[in-house]
């Protein structure tokens, strides 16, 4: 992975550099290997076509417009579609237009359906659907924990942001094979879905039209809102993090600022048991101690005790986008190994090493692997990244990703800040 580094001492910043490649595979003592089952990395970009020109394909095409489908404005949406086709034949759910949105926290509602004329005896159709979330995770694994659950052949997946992609995937639907094109936007705490079901055998001669239509769905009303509303912890006045409010943070006694650490988790009950589904340490070390980097993660690997479990081999590398004052960071991925691994879980053991000017920081996710539950590892891998992308030394983030929407409101604040004062001279 890349290492982003600001230190003045060019070799010191090389021999530090050289030290976090290594330094989790000697902590671990473990080769690498590349991910097992679902292997993200390898899902191929989707192909572009040569569209038709704008003119063109708008006079064969009608603008549809859906304001507040179902009263709920977040999924309002507009495209365009082939003249001939039928609008709209979905009914409304039960309960829709009474005071609430319809949306299940659990499936996919169809909002709206399109038919088209049929063709060589087939019919393509596009369906509108949504679904309320209750849970940070990127819209590229909850498309990968759908495929999964649903069984699909995924053919080729664009991720647009963290919030939007494009895929192609084959379905066989009423003894029929779709080829079909899915758009996944997360707009604050609803995804949408869309989807344009074209049969195998007209393929070659509507996948333009295919891929135009579906590229010209848009949300009237984006928001920046995230899923969930996000804590902030401060260990005292020298370090912050934030973190998703369905996590429970439980403090330890701080009695050193020299020393400190937190612990996140997330359970859900089954019955009358608790189960743990997520585990998140996070300590902090003030480089005024004088202890070395190196004496710091020996320190963290004596205490590394996981009962029945070992630490396996490396799955992959993870980036993230550090705060500023993180001068160093590296994250890496790794199985964890039941002793029994016939009736004992898998999990998986994320580590990341941050280095700031005041504080050493290191933190370390338990969740299940993403073979045993996906979804629930995509939700603690968010976790996480929230977690490590806000790790700082001052109460406010001031870094942001011009493309990221979850960042935009930093350009407003920043704005105000370098704004002249009334009072200024």
């Amino acid at each position: 992975m890349s290492i982003s580094t600001k230190t003045a001492n060019p070799r010191k910043s090389s021999v530090i550099r050289a030290f976090l490649l290594c330094f989790l595979t000697v902590l671990l003592a473990a080769p690498a290997m590349a991910a097992i089952g679902v292997n993200i990395a390898d899902i191929p970009g989707l192909k572009e076509y040569e569209l038709k020109p704008g003119e063109e394909f708008e006079k064969t095409t009608k603008v549809i417009k859906q304001e507040n489908p179902y009263g709920d404005s977040k999924i309002s949406y507009e495209f365009r579609v082939p003249k001939k086709w039928s609008l709209n034949v979905q009914q409304a759910p039960i309960g829709a237009g009474e005071g609430g949105s319809p949306l299940s926290k659990s499936v996919l509602t169809i909002i709206a359906k399109y038919i088209s004329e049929p063709k060589n005896l087939q019919r393509s159709t596009i369906t509108i659907e949504a679904q309320e979330l209750a849970y940070e995770i990127s819209a590229k694994n909850w498309f990968i924990n759908f495929i999964i659950n649903n069984g699909y052949s995924l053919s080729g997946m664009t991720e647009k942001s963290v919030r939007e992609i494009e895929a192609l995937y084959v379905a066989l639907e009423n003894d029929v094979t779709y080829v079909v094109r899915t758009r996944v936007i997360i707009n604050g705490s609803r995804l949408v879905v869309v989807r344009y079901y074209l049969p195998q055998e007209n393929y070659e001669e509507e996948k333009v039209l295919q891929a135009q239509v579906m590229s010209s769905f848009r949300l009237l009303q984006p928001t920046k809102e995230r899923i969930e509303t996000q804590e902030t912890y401060g260990f005292l006045d020298q370090s912050y993090f934030n973190y998703p409010k369905s996590w429970t943070l439980k403090e330890k006694s701080i009695l050193s600022i020299e020393r400190m650490s937190a612990l996140l988790t997330q359970e859900m009950t089954d019955r009358k048991t608790q189960i743990l589904e997520g585990h998140i340490k996070i300590k902090v070390i003030s480089r005024l101690l004088k202890t070395t980097l190196a004496q710091e993660i020996e320190n963290f690997r004596k205490d590394l005790k996981i009962p029945h479990y070992s630490v396996g081999k490396l799955i992959e590398n993870v980036d993230y986008a550090y705060d500023p004052s993180i001068r160093i960071g590296k994250a890496q991925l790794y199985r964890l190994e039941p002793d029994d691994k016939v009736n004992m879980q898998a999990y998986e053991f994320l580590v990341t090493v941050m280095q700031g000017d005041d504080y050493y920081y290191i933190t370390s996710l338990i969740t299940p692997s993403r073979e045993q539950d996906f979804y629930t590892w995509a939700k603690n891998m968010e976790a996480a990244r929230i977690v490590n992308e806000t790790m700082r030394r001052n109460n406010l983030i001031i870094q942001y990703d011009p493309n990221d929407p979850y960042f935009d409101y930093l350009k407003e604040y920043e704005a105000e800040d370098q704004a002249p004062s009334e009072n200024a001279q």
